[in-house]
């Protein structure tokens, strides 16, 4: 197995903090960076010495992918997953959390936890503690939560393996050209398990202007490209179908009911190129290996960077005759969150060290001709689609018909400027505890009044210090 120089090194720094007393280590890798192929060389390194390793995922298809990897560099592996009959008695095991957490436990020396952002769940803690004296590595690209527990209530150290632009520019990675609408209004919708209300999101995306901005942009940057598309419901994603269809362009549906025949052979069918866009309801944020895709259609708001990250990475994989893709952004996520190969500097901490630490520092500029979305540190003289030189700073602007923009980093440092200006004036409007309290309302907080007497509080504390 030859790895990369930058997959060297991260087992070579693993071995390094292993060393240092730490047992619990999340290796943070990039959609590309081939954290498997790692796992995988860690693994065959391990059961040489008599290593027993568990690989642990949290879905069937993942489950599947990983021995086929395993297969490919002739790991002996067994498989632990429900209605698997493959023999179990390897010192290596692949097993899914659902099923392990059902049966008796294997013997496990090191446990590599795929998708490691999920491992705070109760049943990873669970089996997590079966093997106190056992090395955990945990393995993600995005290790964050969006309930806004810190990483560092189960791991010690963060080791990050190589950064998405490095990736981009040795070929792992294909940069995608962004194109982004007006940013959706989800300040009033309520929050639920850290993100925004699903029925409440999808009653402001489920409309007729959004659903056919969809496929008016998708004619216009993204004709005939292998597609795939995240709804905010399965009826969301059942209309954008019916409207590309009604558009006599080809696409067909997905979601967690669909049959596993049904929803194999439609996948099979959109990776031969039998129709051009494959809609979906949650089912494809991990997991879809699909190299020859080029096209994501954001169409799901969310608070959830790793969502954001996941989604794009969809189509980022380099294939043959694969030069570029496309992010058809209609949900705001990159105003939101930056650009996906912006650099982060990750943190075992909470949300609140995180959005001091992991702001993307990449402003985002819109170009007012032709509204691509772009980065002016990478393009400072004109915009990189319809090459028009930068005369004036461009001005961003929330855009109300839905006009698709190709964002650039200075247009979003002023659309964040403008919302913060409008926070700030909306703080300073409120001059009693009722104002406040009604705020939090409006802004979907789930405690108004705890909120409100905590800014009553702050503001009564600034003033006895400003004005003793």
């Amino acid at each position: 197995m030859k790895l990369r120089d930058y997959q060297e090194s991260a087992i070579d720094k693993i071995r390094q903090s292993v060393g240092n007393g730490n047992n619990r280590i999340i290796l943070q890798m990039n959609t590309g960076a081939g954290k498997t192929i790692v796992a995988a060389e860690i693994i065959r390194r391990s059961a040489s010495k008599g290593k027993n390793v568990l690989f642990m995922v949290h879905r069937k298809e993942l489950c599947a992918q990983a021995s086929a990897i395993f297969d490919r560099f002739d790991i002996a592996h067994g498989i632990i997953m429900a209605s698997n009959p493959r023999q179990n008695n390897e010192l290596v095991q692949v097993a899914s959390i659902q099923t392990i957490s059902r049966r008796d436990k294997p013997l496990a020396d090191i446990i590599i936890i795929d998708e490691a952002h999920l491992s705070l769940s109760a049943s990873y803690r669970a089996l997590i503690a079966h093997y106190p004296n056992a090395l955990v590595i945990g393995v993600t690209a995005t290790p964050t939560r969006g309930d806004g527990k810190g990483m560092g209530e189960i791991y010690q150290e963060i080791i990050q393996v190589v950064p998405m632009r490095q990736l981009i520019d040795e070929g792992h990675l294909v940069k995608p050209r962004v194109f982004a609408p007006f940013i959706p209004k989800m300040d009033k919708v309520k929050i639920s398990k850290g993100d925004y209300d699903q029925q409440e999101t999808a009653e402001i995306m489920d409309n007729a202007q959004i659903t056919g901005d969809i496929i008016k942009h998708w004619q216009q940057h993204a004709q005939d490209r292998k597609t795939i598309c995240f709804a905010s419901s399965v009826a969301h994603s059942k209309n954008i179908v019916d409207e590309f269809l009604a558009a006599n362009i080809s696409a067909r549906h997905l979601d967690a009911n669909t049959p596993a025949v049904e929803r194999d052979e439609t996948l099979n069918d959109w990776r031969d190129g039998k129709f051009h866009v494959l809609s979906n309801m949650g089912l494809f944020v991990e997991g879809l290996d699909a190299p020859a895709a080029s096209c994501v259609i954001l169409a799901r708001p969310t608070k959830s960077l790793t969502i954001y990250m996941q989604t794009v990475g969809r189509i980022m994989r380099p294939c043959e005759s694969k030069t570029d893709c496309v992010v058809l952004d209609h949900a705001g996520l990159t105003v939101l969150n930056g650009f996906v190969d912006d650099d982060r500097e990750w943190t075992l901490d909470g949300k609140e060290k995180e959005k001091r630490e992991n702001t993307p520092t990449n402003p985002v500029t819109v170009c007012e001709h032709c509204f691509c979305t772009y980065s002016k540190a990478d393009n400072p003289d004109k915009c990189p689609e319809c090459l028009t030189e930068h005369e004036k700073p461009p001005v961003a602007d929330v855009r109300a018909d839905g006009e698709l923009v190709e964002l650039t980093a200075e247009a979003l440092a002023n659309i964040r400027a403008k919302s913060k200006a409008v926070w700030v004036a909306e703080m300073k409007s409120c001059k009693t505890e009722s104002d406040f309290i009604t705020l939090g309302k409006n802004r979907g907080y789930k405690y108004p009044a705890g909120w409100a007497k905590h800014q009553i509080n702050n503001r009564n504390a600034w003033k006895a210090a400003n004005h003793a």
